[in-house]
């Protein structure tokens, strides 16, 4: 087990005086509640959502700042690989609309990494994990 592991088998979140609030309350959630899936919520994902406020949700659910800037957030964040995987999967989604004439794929890419930042950001940061997986 590398050290980067196993410091982060240790790391405590809440105790972060770098984490903002915002990614401690999301890290809370996904810890107490697990992982969502990929396209649609698993019921018990969904039922802990309905419990939050609108804003809540939002914050939970989606990361507004990696819709925007996409692979430029990802890199501060330090997740290099999946801006690596983002920069590829918006030049081919590029050509493909570009091929199709259906310039709303587009906005495909960068909602999908704004939906998974959270959780990528979580499992860097608390798990110590970052992969090429989408």
């Amino acid at each position: 087990m590398s050290n980067m592991e196993n410091d982060k088998k240790h790391y405590d979140y809440m105790a972060d005086p770098k984490l903002s609030d915002k990614w401690k309350f999301r890290f809370k959630f996904i810890e107490d509640n697990g992982y969502p899936a990929v396209l649609v919520p698993t019921p018990a994902w969904r039922e802990a959502l309905k419990k939050l406020s609108i804003m809540e949700r939002l914050k939970v659910s989606l990361n507004f700042i990696t819709y925007f800037f996409s692979f430029i957030y990802l890199a501060i964040l330090g997740l290099w690989k999946k801006s690596i995987l983002c920069v590829l999967a918006i030049f081919v989604v590029a050509i493909i609309s570009n091929l199709l004439n259906i310039r709303a794929l587009m906005y495909i890419v960068p909602f999908y990494f704004a939906c998974r930042t959270n959780v990528w950001y979580y499992d860097l940061k608390v798990k110590g994990k970052q992969d090429w997986s989408l």
